[in-house]
C-alpha cells in the first residue's frame, strides 16, 4: 500500500476536519504532480470504512480510469462504473467512477435515489460550476462533496466559492518546489503572436477542436523555434488534437528531428523528439 507524504496526510486530515465541522462542500488544491489522485483515493478508503457509498465524478473517461486504477492499487478497493452501457446499480462495490456526461442524462440519473451516494469526489473540480455537474450534484443534495483541482481559477472567471463552502487544504507550487517534491521551473517564452479570437470556451477551458485549428498556421514557426532550443534535448510537445499532433510530427521530421506521435488514452497527443 502507498504511504502518503506529509502534506498529503495533512490534506487528508483537513478534508475530514472540514466535514466534521458540518461543512459539506470543500475543496482540495494540489499542483500537478503532487498526488491529487492518491489523496482522494485514501479519502475514498476512509469513507468506505465509514460505510459510505462514494461517487468519483469526472468529465473524461481517462480520469475515471486513472482514479479507479489508483484506488485499486493504493487501497485494494474495486470500482463500479457509471458510463455508457455500464452501471453501478446492483453492484456490491461501494465506490463508483461516473462520467458526468452519462450521469446527467435524465433516464440514468432518475434511477438513483437522492441519498444513494454519501460522498461525491469531483476530479478537476474547476469544471463543476457547469450546468451538467450542477445537475448531478443537485440530485444528491445531502452528499458530502470534495472537489480536487490543480487550477482553481477558471478561464470564464466564475468563482468556485459560489459552490464550495471552504478550502480544506492548498499546497502551493512554490512550496512543492522548495520541498523538493517538484522540479524547479525554467520557462522560455517564444515570440509568437497567436490569434485565439475564434476559439470557443467550454467549462472554463478552450475548446480543443477550435484550438487545434487555430494552431495550424503556427506549427512551422513553432518548429523553427524548436530547432534553436530543442535540437539537443529530448522534448515532449502536448497538442490538443490527434490530427494536429500528426501534422506537427511530420513537420518536425521534415526539419531533421526524429519525431513520433503518441496518443495517451486519447487524452493528450504527444509529439516527442530524440536526436540521433
Amino acid at each position: 500500500m502507498i504511504q502518503l507524504r506529509d502534506y498529503q496526510e495533512e490534506a487528508r486530515e483537513s478534508i475530514f476536519a472540514e466535514w466534521g465541522k458540518g461543512i459539506r462542500r470543500t475543496l482540495l488544491v494540489l499542483p500537478t504532480g503532487c498526488g491529487k489522485t492518491i489523496v482522494f483515493a485514501k479519502v475514498t478508503e476512509d469513507c468506505v470504512r465509514q460505510g459510505d457509498r462514494v461517487l468519483i465524478l469526472a468529465h473524461r473517461g481517462e480520469l475515471l480510469e486513472q482514479a479507479a486504477d489508483k484506488i485499486a492499487k493504493s487501497t485494494g478497493l474495486g470500482c463500479a462504473t457509471e458510463k455508457a452501457g455500464a452501471t453501478c446499480i446492483g453492484s456490491w462495490f461501494r465506490v463508483t467512477a461516473g462520467s458526468v456526461q452519462s450521469m446527467t442524462r435524465d433516464a440514468r440519473l432518475g434511477k438513483f435515489e437522492s441519498d444513494y451516494f454519501d460522498t461525491i469526489i469531483i476530479d478537476e473540480a474547476h469544471h463543476c460550476i457547469s450546468d451538467s455537474y450542477q445537475k448531478v450534484l443537485g440530485h444528491f443534495p445531502e452528499a458530502r462533496v470534495l472537489g480536487v483541482t490543480a487550477t482553481p481559477d477558471r478561464g470564464d472567471m466564475k468563482n468556485l466559492g459560489s459552490y464550495f463552502e471552504s478550502l480544506a487544504y492548498e499546497y502551493t507550487l512554490p512550496k512543492a518546489i522548495r520541498s523538493g517534491h517538484l522540479s524547479r521551473i525554467k520557462a522560455l517564452t517564444l515570440p509568437l503572436r497567436l490569434d485565439l479570437s475564434g476559439v470557443g470556451v467550454q467549462s472554463g477551458d478552450f475548446k480543443a477542436s477550435d484550438l487545434g485549428t487555430a494552431l495550424d498556421p503556427y506549427l512551422h514557426q513553432i518548429a523553427e523555434e524548436m530547432i534553436e532550443h530543442c535540437m539537443s534535448r529530448k522534448t515532449v510537445v502536448f497538442l490538443p488534437l490527434v490530427r494536429t499532433s500528426k501534422k506537427f510530427r511530420d513537420i518536425l521530421n521534415e526539419k531533421g528531428f526524429r519525431a513520433a506521435e503518441v496518443e495517451l488514452v486519447k487524452l493528450f497527443c504527444n509529439t516527442y523528439k530524440e536526436k540521433f
